[in-house]
């Protein structure tokens, strides 16, 4: 689909971006967001960001995988190294079930926590993981299966306080 246009709608707690195409296809996308104020670039950008995150949530749920349960435990970063780390697999917690982002390509390290830390806040505000989160909330693995870095909810929850500031 070629896009053509977008508009954007906001409601109370809730923004929804509408991408709209040739032949008068579009995709919504709805968010919950907690800065209304956000401008209209940095609104776009976010939609195309979960367009992109469910494009590739393919195949059973985790939580219906053997692989796809989900421990309180937080691994914690147990590798520092950049070399070939990637393409990179982010998993994300949601209540007692895990999400799984595959194949996704960043040039380092810091990146990639960047992304992790950007997407355990994006998680605090999300009424599927419950009010109580802790331990970690959006982990990633390298190339090779094993976990590179994970934040938890701590974390997210001072970085959100920290940019609130």
């Amino acid at each position: 689909m070629q896009v053509l246009d977008t508009a954007i709608h906001a409601s109370p707690g809730t923004v929804t971006v509408e991408f709209v195409g040739e032949g008068g296809e579009n995709i919504a996308v709805t968010m919950v967001v907690s800065n209304p104020l956000l401008d209209h670039s940095a609104l776009v950008d976010r939609a195309k960001e979960l367009m992109v995150q469910c494009a590739a949530f393919g195949g059973l749920p985790a939580q219906d995988r053997p692989e796809g349960k989900v421990d309180g435990g937080r691994p914690g970063i147990e590798r520092q190294s950049d070399a070939s780390e990637g393409p990179y697999v982010f998993e994300y917690r949601e209540g007692g079930s895990m999400r799984r982002l595959e194949g996704v390509e960043l040039p380092n390290l810091e990146a990639v926590h960047d992304e992790a830390l950007r997407s355990a806040i994006d998680l605090l505000g999300d009424a599927a993981t419950g009010p109580l989160q802790d331990g970690w909330a959006v982990r990633v693995r390298g190339g090779d299966g094993e976990v590179v870095l994970s934040v938890d909810f701590d974390e997210a929850r001072r970085e959100k306080a920290a940019a609130a500031m």
